[in-house]
């Protein structure tokens, strides 16, 4: 069963800063994640991987990250950007 994905609005932000074609990278990324959670065997690709507690990120490329939280009810997005852009996240949470 496809885990429950809530896009959060600071995700939905950092969505206005990517060309077309990412934000179609990214929209797919999440359409595997949400198959995927929970079977680690299928995470190939999506080079998931755990930040700190509670937050993991995977990879839509070389260039672009998804960062989420695990929460009870499935998996909070967060942010859609770059190395420097998880970096500062992080910093600030």
């Amino acid at each position: 069963m496809p885990v429950e994905l809530r896009l959060s609005k600071r995700f939905l932000r950092s969505l206005k800063s990517l060309s077309d074609a990412d934000h179609a990278r990214v929209e797919e990324a999440l359409l595997r994640l949400q198959k995927v959670w929970g079977a680690p065997h299928q995470h190939t690709g999506l080079y998931i991987r755990q930040l700190r507690a509670g937050y993991f990120e995977c990879r839509v490329g070389l260039d672009i990250r998804i960062v989420y939280r695990l929460t009870i009810d499935g998996l909070d997005i967060v942010l859609a950007g770059n190395h420097d852009g998880v970096r500062r996240l992080l910093r600030n949470e």
